[in-house]
């Protein structure tokens, strides 16, 4: 018998609940779900409302997405969604340098793409430079924030605390 392959979101949410040292229970309990949902969440045998999803995020403290943005299997399937989202996230590609490069294309869609590389660019040098630690960088990455969530009364992302 052929084992079933756990989706994204649910490795997703075993491996942050194992990194916080939470149990099930706790972190339903901090989400207002039952443990047996969120059992099934973890499972990957049942799929969140995106209403649930947010609350199950904020458990955790990251960002929705970053619980359900896809994984892909190889190259090919990352390829194909870059070209299937190209006109709705406003990329294009050039040459820069004899180089191909995914560069920002024209309007608002374009602007918040261009923002997202500029941030990465700039939280991958932190990195690289020493400035911030792996776990800094995996932190960001999970929270990353255009500012475009409503904070908190404490000015504080709902996701980070931060």
């Amino acid at each position: 018998m052929k084992k079933k392959e756990v989706p994204s979101l649910a490795k997703k949410l075993k491996s942050l609940r194992d990194e916080l040292h939470l149990t099930q229970k706790e972190v339903a309990d901090k989400a207002k779900i039952t443990e047996s949902a969120y059992r099934a969440y973890e499972l990957g045998d049942r799929n969140p409302k995106p209403e649930i999803l947010d609350r199950i995020a904020r458990a955790l403290g990251v960002r929705p997405e970053y619980l359900s943005a896809p994984t892909f299997r190889n190259r090919r399937e990352f390829a194909y969604a870059i070209l299937e989202n190209e006109d709705a996230f406003g990329y294009t590609v050039r040459e820069i340098d004899g180089v191909p490069a995914i560069v920002k294309g024209y309007g608002s869609a374009m602007d918040f793409f261009a923002e997202f590389v500029r941030d990465w660019e700039e939280m991958r040098q932190k990195l690289d430079n020493h400035e911030i630690t792996k776990e800094e960088y995996a932190e960001w990455k999970r929270t990353w924030d255009n500012g475009t969530w409503v904070k908190t009364d404490d000015g504080k992302s709902p996701y980070s605390g931060k």
